[in-house]
């Protein structure tokens, strides 16, 4: 008689525990997959990775917390066109499973032969995403102010533009460099201290080339393109080389980082999907191309009112002007991808939201 009361709780505990489990499991797996996701998906020429698993997650930067690459298969962690993925409970978990048919399957005997396969699914094209990217630049105001400047516009125009022919002063020109990029004075950043800049960013106006040296320190240049009206006294800086592959694999920072969005482009007060920011992250962070940060919207005071009207009169009275507060924690309301990287700063394109992101929303390690 003793032994059944003793066990009767124990399996109650027991039932109690696998429901909550199970309650607990559902929870996440509805945080993590759409509401609604294709029970097949046959991969796309045209795909990459951070398409794929928009089809099937709210946040597609958690794409590698369902990926089961099938260990049986040749170049099982990546994908390619034609190839079937399906979602699939594995140990209680949704997981993205890979079925690969279709391929012709060759016997080597006397002879070999060759078979074109198709490349794997790159993460992000840069093609897809490049031109929402700032040709702007953060540099240090000392390179600014020592870069080569404009004197004066050859032709008769008030305004300076593609086709045009400038003089060009400068101390020191790099031997060898015949094309620079034109930039104007933009906004400076300073650390919280006040005292120390960070950077200074200049506007992208346009490219030109060395078309005559015309003496000690002047040159004759040709304006080969504007995107702004370019004036007397813009400044000059050797043309930077293309730094990003034309595919980005979007990884995790090497060290929990935590840093804020500083700046928007423009006079914009928020930001949203594919608006380039500024974060106050950088080389001395250990911050790479690539990288991938989590936007968190910040923790909100509120006043427990169902608390407050269990007091009475005189009680809320005299809380009026010492409140206590309930911090509601904050959440995570999008991605951004590090794109261009410099010493104290960076520009990262905001690739997911579902809130505008504002100045100072923080930006961590996901």
């Amino acid at each position: 008689m003793m032994k059944n009361r003793v066990i009767k709780p124990l399996l109650l505990t027991l039932a109690l525990f696998v429901t909550f489990f199970a309650q607990f499991q559902a929870y996440s797996q509805s945080n993590l997959l759409l509401a609604e996701y294709p029970s097949v998906y046959i991969v796309k020429d045209s795909d990459t990775l951070w398409d794929i698993a928009g089809n099937f997650l709210q946040d597609p930067s958690r794409w590698s917390e369902i990926w089961a690459p099938d260990s049986y298969l040749d170049n099982a962690d990546l994908i390619y066109p034609n190839d079937i993925l399906t979602i699939s409970l594995v140990g209680g978990s949704p997981k993205l499973l890979l079925k690969r048919g279709g391929r012709e399957t060759v016997n080597l005997e006397p002879e070999i032969k060759e078979i074109p396969i198709s490349s794997s699914i790159p993460a992000i094209a840069l093609e897809s995403i490049e031109n929402s990217f700032t040709r702007n630049r953060i540099v240090l105001p000392e390179l600014f102010e020592q870069a080569p400047y404009i004197v004066s516009n050859l032709g008769d125009n008030l305004s300076i533009g593609t086709g045009d022919e400038v003089y060009v002063k400068g101390t020191s020109w790099p031997v060898g460099t015949t094309s620079f990029e034109i930039y104007r004075e933009g906004k400076s950043y300073i650390d919280e201290s006040g005292d120390v800049i960070l950077g200074l960013e200049i506007d992208y106006l346009g490219f030109s080339t060395i078309s005559k040296n015309e003496g000690p320190g002047l040159r004759k240049m040709l304006i080969n393109n504007s995107s702004k009206e370019i004036r007397v006294g813009d400044r000059l800086l050797v043309r930077e080389e293309a730094r990003i592959d034309a595919t980005i694999f979007p990884t995790e920072p090497a060290e929990d980082l935590e840093g804020l969005i500083i700046s928007f482009q423009g006079a914009e007060t928020m930001a949203s999907q594919l608006d380039t920011v500024v974060i106050d992250l950088g080389k001395s962070d250990n911050l790479v191309v690539g990288d991938v940060l989590s936007i968190q919207q910040e923790s909100i005071q509120m006043v427990d009112e169902v608390q407050r009207s269990r007091l009475s009169f005189r009680e809320r009275m005299s809380t009026t002007f010492k409140q206590d507060q309930l911090e509601l924690p904050g959440k995570e309301i999008g991605t951004i991808l590090i794109y261009r990287i410099f010493d104290e700063l960076s520009y990262a394109l905001i690739l997911s939201s579902t809130e505008p992101a504002q100045l100072y929303n923080r930006v961590v390690s996901p």
